[in-house]
């Protein structure tokens, strides 16, 4: 390929405006023939990846369709070695796997205009998205309605024909889904961040309707924000307008029963402020907890001291084992792993042997999701804990990962991978 990547250190700055334009274009041009690049070695990944079909037993490796109708099927291991490749979860490998094999089978023009470099991958990743659920051969039907606009017309554009293009290339199944919508109405509440929350939802819309008149007729009711513009104001008393209605239905101002598990850590004990994580739903202030947690029951858990929690003898792992585990290891400890500790296998990181003593221990234990467990036993990655909580791993091609509670680490490439 023309024009390597350069150490950025060796670069020289520009000197004139037409330099600098010059510099920008080959740049961009780099980043294209990259992701090019990435693309194409991904679908070969998959397509030379085999799985041993004559294997028997529990755990082993299956063929899994990653992408959509049309597509081929792929081992399920595959993604766990893509993932620490790309620094990216198991799950987001299995994505990115069958995007690039939705865009080379069922949309071959769209994959020829990539490799030409006239449509960016994220472009054509968005098409093959809003064409997710169509047959292959409908989704064909929108690749060659639409080939002559992509990499033509504005972006946006693009995009709004698209839609049009997807409800004709399957009528029915368009109207099937409106019909399904109704089965998938939801309001959701985010994670607090900054100190709030975010709702999102679907709903019937004349309960939509309603609801945004009855916001508007409690914030009205509501004092105003001395200094604030007219719009901010009623927008800010809207969202008090929530809590008045909760409030309402509930008849009371504290929580509801439920449990909220919050962590404060030691070193934030005695200051004026820091920081308090609550569990399942985010971060929040110390000196907010008080008003957070007005009026309701507050159970405090000492701080686990790991020296006091000793090896036992059995496979099964005791349940003051298994919290101290988590608290010290929050998730999955295979490399860029995201599924909770708490929902996890806990794995014996040296496997157990019947009758050998000491082996459940916080040095030889660590979380696992169902999926990164099976890898381990049966897709040949080797594990070590060279120490409590920390876990290195070796992929079956050689590629190495450090991993704790604080992140992951790619420790080498194997020799000769460039």
């Amino acid at each position: 390929m023309e024009n390597p990547i350069r150490d950025p250190r060796t670069l020289v700055e520009p000197a004139t405006s037409k330099e600098a334009l010059d510099a920008l274009d080959h740049a961009h041009r780099q980043i294209i023939a990259s992701e090019v690049a990435a693309l194409v070695a991904l679908t070969r990944a998959a397509d030379l990846w085999q799985v041993d079909e004559t294997a028997v037993g529990e755990g082993i490796e299956r063929l899994m369709q990653p992408g959509h109708d049309g597509t081929p099927l792929v081992g399920e291991f595959l993604a766990l070695e893509i993932g620490p490749l790309l620094g990216i979860s198991p799950q987001s490998a299995i994505f990115q796997i069958g995007d690039a094999l939705d865009l080379r089978h069922r949309h071959p023009r769209l994959w020829q205009a990539v490799l030409a470099g006239t449509v960016r991958v994220w472009q054509a990743k968005k098409v093959c998205l809003e064409c997710a659920h169509l047959s292959a051969e409908a989704a064909l039907n929108v690749d060659q309605a639409m080939s002559a606009a992509v990499g033509v017309l504005p972006w946006a554009r693009v995009m709004k024909a698209l839609a049009g293009q997807v409800i004709a290339a399957d009528p029915d199944l368009a109207r099937q889904r409106a019909e399904a919508r109704r089965d998938s109405r939801k309001v959701r509440v985010s994670k607090i961040e900054d100190g709030h929350v975010s709702f999102y939802g679907l709903v019937n819309p004349v309960d939509g309707i309603l609801f945004d008149h009855v916001l508007t007729q409690i914030a009205e009711t509501l004092p105003t924000a001395p200094d604030t513009p007219l719009c901010r104001d009623l927008d800010r008393r809207r969202a008090a307008a929530i809590g008045v209605l909760a409030r309402g239905a509930l008849g009371q101002d504290t929580l509801p029963t439920h449990t909220l598990v919050v962590h404060i850590s030691a070193d934030n004990l005695g200051i004026a402020t820091g920081v308090a994580r609550i569990e399942d739903w985010g971060p929040i202030l110390t000196d907010q907890l008080p008003q957070f947690l007005a009026h309701s029951k507050v159970v405090v858990r000492p701080i686990l001291d790991p020296a006091a929690i000793r090896p036992v003898d059995a496979y099964e792992t005791p349940a003051r084992m298994r919290f101290a585990v988590e608290q010290r290891n929050p998730v999955d400890v295979f490399p860029w792993g995201t599924r909770k500790a708490s929902r996890c296998d806990m794995d014996h990181t040296i496997a157990y042997i019947e009758g050998r003593p000491g082996q459940t221990s916080l040095a030889n234990l660590g979380p696992l999701s169902r999926k990164t467990h099976r890898v381990k036993t049966h897709g040949r990655w080797t594990l070590e804990q060279p120490e409590p909580g920390a876990f290195h791993w070796t992929s079956p091609y050689g590629y190495q990962y450090y991993v704790t509670a604080a992140g992951t680490t790619r420790l080498f490439a194997p020799a000769g991978s460039g």
